[in-house]
């Protein structure tokens, strides 16, 4: 048994524990190992939070370790957000403050996205401050990433990803979504590390039709440009095998 592989993707499938309680304890195990290691090098390790539902048990693993963690090692950025303020039960920031980034003590290094500000001006502050923290030649360490229903990825949906060289940029509101913004494929892609944490056989489904040659879900895309891990329970891992005999 393997799982079907896009050309020029690797992937690297981790089907870690039956339960998301499991799976978030080992990927915040793996996690807190990389912030140590960065601290002691004195070279914050540059995260960019994925929001949705999936991560929620992930930040709480992490909040419950937040006194113990060295906050020097670790510079917090965000994927994605809703045009919405930090309070807002949409915010994805909200997601994960008040599980984990609440206990940050002062000066931690955390830029959330300005949502309040509406899309597009939240995307082009953003953009400018992810221009400047790489200007010393340093991208973001890890990007971690959700799966949609759909197969999309941050806030970047089927059908509307085009070709840009911005590292942030605004998603309209459509009828069933409110405006968003976004870090772009180019961006995700020049992460040192992309990292999907999918839970259950709905994004199983999902995963399953990303990998399927051809595919063009914005998480299949992703795949084409550059490695990714998935971090998966067994329900979500199950579903990624297929019979490789002809």
């Amino acid at each position: 048994m393997a799982p079907p592989r896009p050309p020029g993707a690797i992937l690297m499938i981790f089907t870690i524990a039956d339960d998301d309680q499991d799976l978030a304890r080992a990927l915040a195990d793996r996690l807190t190992v990389e912030i140590q290691a960065a601290w002691a090098h004195a070279r914050p390790l540059r995260i960019a939070l994925a929001g949705g539902s999936t991560p929620r048990r992930l930040y709480e693993e992490l909040g419950g370790r937040a006194d113990t963690l060295p906050w020097q090692g670790l510079e917090i950025f965000f994927s994605d957000e809703r045009a919405v303020g930090p309070e807002d039960p949409a915010s994805n920031y909200r997601l994960a403050h008040l599980p984990w980034l609440s206990k940050a003590p002062p000066g931690a290094l955390i830029h959330r996205i300005p949502g309040e500000l509406g899309a597009q001006a939240a995307a082009d502050a953003y953009d400018d401050l992810l221009r400047r923290a790489a200007a010393g030649g340093r991208a973001l360490d890890i990007v971690l990433l959700g799966v949609g229903p759909d197969g999309h990825i941050a806030s970047l949906f089927p059908g509307a990803i085009g070709a840009t060289t911005r590292i942030a940029e605004a998603v309209p509101a459509t009828a069933d979504r409110v405006a968003r913004i976004t870090l772009t494929l180019p961006a995700l892609a020049a992460a040192r590390r992309r990292i999907v944490l999918a839970q259950g056989a709905a994004k199983a489904r999902a995963l399953r039709a990303s990998l399927v040659p051809g595919a063009q879900t914005p998480l299949a895309r992703l795949m084409a440009e550059a490695p990714v891990e998935f971090w998966l329970d067994r329900a979500a891992g199950q579903a990624l095998c297929v019979d490789s005999a002809p």
